[in-house]
């Protein structure tokens, strides 16, 4: 009796350590995504902010729902010369390296309030798809590299980087999350930018949600060609 006793007190022992550190692991991950904090609710699009690892730059997150299909909002993401058409102060886009397996480079140019000059970057462009979970996941990073010559009276950009995540809610709903980062550099003082990175992907989803009931209306939509994505596991 005492030998069951004590490997019954052995085995409910182990089984507290492990609930013990099956609740740490998820409420650590409840925390990294709880640690959002919402900044802005208004006409069915949601704005976060959250400050930046090693960085007195704070990140944003901007939530919306659209009413297309996940195949058509990819299809207008995936044109490169169109972002200028709808990501805020955006007014030149256009592509170095067109699509070639889920993979693509491209300039972005976009207007800053003055007397600052205004910035361009060129992004290096990965896109994986999760059929499982009926999401894709468009991840973009700054590059380094002088693809394009600097322009005149503007800031190059090299430390930045965005996320669109796509999910389908239905055959005509799709939810769109636009994660970003950017140091904008130069003149531009950090805790003006902080200030400005709400406008960044609350204007960018409405503008993008506008532009996509615009372009089933039209119809245009239809002579955009979505690039062949890979099935990958996705980006952490």
């Amino acid at each position: 009796m005492q030998l069951f006793s004590y490997s019954r007190s052995r085995i409910s022992l182990r089984f507290f350590f492990l609930f013990l550190l099956i609740s740490v692991c998820i409420s650590q991950s409840l925390y990294a995504e709880d640690d959002w904090k919402l900044i802005k609710n208004d006409d069915g699009i949601e704005v976060y902010t959250r400050p930046r690892k090693n960085s007195n730059i704070d990140e944003c997150k901007g939530i919306v729902t659209i009413p297309a299909s996940m195949n058509i909002v990819c299809r207008i993401l995936a044109n490169i010369p169109l972002h200028k058409k709808y990501i805020h102060q955006g007014y030149d886009s256009f592509f170095i390296k067109q699509w070639e397996k889920g993979h693509c480079v491209h300039y972005l140019a976009f207007k800053t309030p003055w007397p600052c000059w205004n910035r361009d970057l060129v992004y290096d462009t990965q896109a994986e798809v999760n059929p499982e979970q009926e999401r894709s996941v468009v991840y973009s990073r700054a590059v380094k590299e002088l693809l394009v010559p600097y322009r005149k009276n503007h800031v190059r950009v090299t430390n930045s980087e965005h996320i669109w995540i796509l999910e389908k809610i239905s055959l005509d709903k799709t939810r769109v999350t636009y994660k970003n980062f950017s140091d904008h550099g130069g003149s531009v003082p950090q805790f003006l930018i902080n200030i400005m990175i709400v406008d960044e992907p609350y204007y960018s989803l409405k503008n993008l949600r506008d532009f996509v009931i615009e372009s089933i209306k039209d119809s245009s939509y239809k002579t955009m060609v979505c690039p062949e994505v890979p099935i990958k596991a996705e980006r952490k």
